[in-house]
């Protein structure tokens, strides 16, 4: 099992439980392309969803909001 699989795993068990540095390297694994957009938003763009996944970053990190609603998308969507 791969170091990817694993925080996979990690997160969509505990959403909350990882930092954003590693919900970014989890997203760009799952061929989401990171697009800087204004201010202190990170967008996240995937071939197979609709909408961009934009997600406000502040002091390194993001709120758990953010986090549950990214494994939200990565369940329905993307596996």
């Amino acid at each position: 099992m791969t170091s990817i699989e694993k925080l996979l795993l990690k997160f969509l068990n505990n959403p909350s439980g990882i930092r954003y540095s590693e919900l970014e390297r989890l997203l760009l694994s799952l061929w989401f392309e990171k697009v800087n957009a204004k201010g202190s938003h990170v967008k996240f763009k995937h071939k197979l969803l609709q909408r961009d996944l934009i997600i406000p970053v502040h002091g390194n990190d993001c709120k758990e909001f953010y986090k549950v609603y990214a494994a939200k998308i990565i369940k329905k969507f993307i596996l």
